[in-house]
């Protein structure tokens, strides 16, 4: 499993598996910018090579911007850019679009940004497991991805700003992690998750074995969707975690 250490800042363990997909659509991008670790995973709609394209696309771009700018905002902001120069170029019906999260890391500092429903969660050091993102659009249903806007207006994307000295580790997905949730948990799959993380991935827990126990549920997921994990422990003041 790729591992990225960051000195003073966070130790990144991250993945992908495919499962039963013919295309793996996903993709995650883990960078130490300038100003911040920027952490993204997309997973691109569809299965097919278009979908794989937005994903690869849109994390790239959103990771190296995001790290140069402590700013998962401005991440999104550049990869909708490219990924609508992409799209124009395309042949029609090979247009693709991707959800998105973005984070960027600092010392006792999160901002992140996303468009869609990869979720993401902050898991504390008295081990209380809490949701980041609230992803309450789909590219299947109100538009909100990297290359398309609200179209009833709202703000794009969404964005959270927080303190992290309270956190161990904070999880990013693509929504493949909740897909073995019954049909109405996957309404509101970021709390649904909740007992699984806080049962999955407790602070005494290593990131490597946190981030390698989701992947083996995922495998068993409804669908067999394909999907990515990202899990950040974070490296406080008082030292590294053990």
């Amino acid at each position: 499993m790729p591992l990225m250490y960051v000195p003073g800042i966070a130790r990144v363990f991250y993945d992908s598996i495919q499962n039963s997909r013919n295309t793996q659509a996903d993709y995650v991008a883990v960078l130490d910018g300038s100003w911040a670790l920027a952490v993204a995973v997309c997973d691109g709609a569809g299965d097919d090579s278009d979908a794989a394209d937005a994903a690869q696309i849109s994390a790239q771009i959103a990771a190296a911007v995001t790290g140069s700018t402590n700013s998962g905002v401005q991440g999104l902001h550049a990869a909708r850019t490219y990924l609508q120069q992409r799209n124009e170029d395309a042949p029609p019906g090979q247009e693709g679009i991707t959800t998105a999260v973005v984070a960027a890391i600092t010392p006792g500092g999160l901002d992140m940004a996303w468009v869609g429903d990869s979720p993401a969660w902050a898991v504390r050091l008295d081990s209380t497991v809490v949701p980041l993102t609230v992803p309450s659009c789909h590219p299947r249903w109100t538009p909100c991805n990297v290359e398309e806007k609200h179209e009833a207006g709202g703000t794009w994307p969404h964005r959270m700003l927080t303190n992290t000295d309270d956190y161990a580790r904070i999880i990013l997905a693509s929504d493949g992690l909740t897909a073995h949730l019954p049909l109405t948990g996957r309404a509101d799959h970021m709390n649904a998750m909740l007992d699984d993380l806080t049962r999955m991935a407790a602070p005494d827990l290593a990131g490597e074995y946190v981030a390698a126990q989701l992947l083996d549920m995922a495998r068993q997921g409804r669908g067999r969707d394909h999907t990515t994990v990202a899990v950040i422990d974070l490296i406080t003041h008082e030292g590294e975690p053990t």
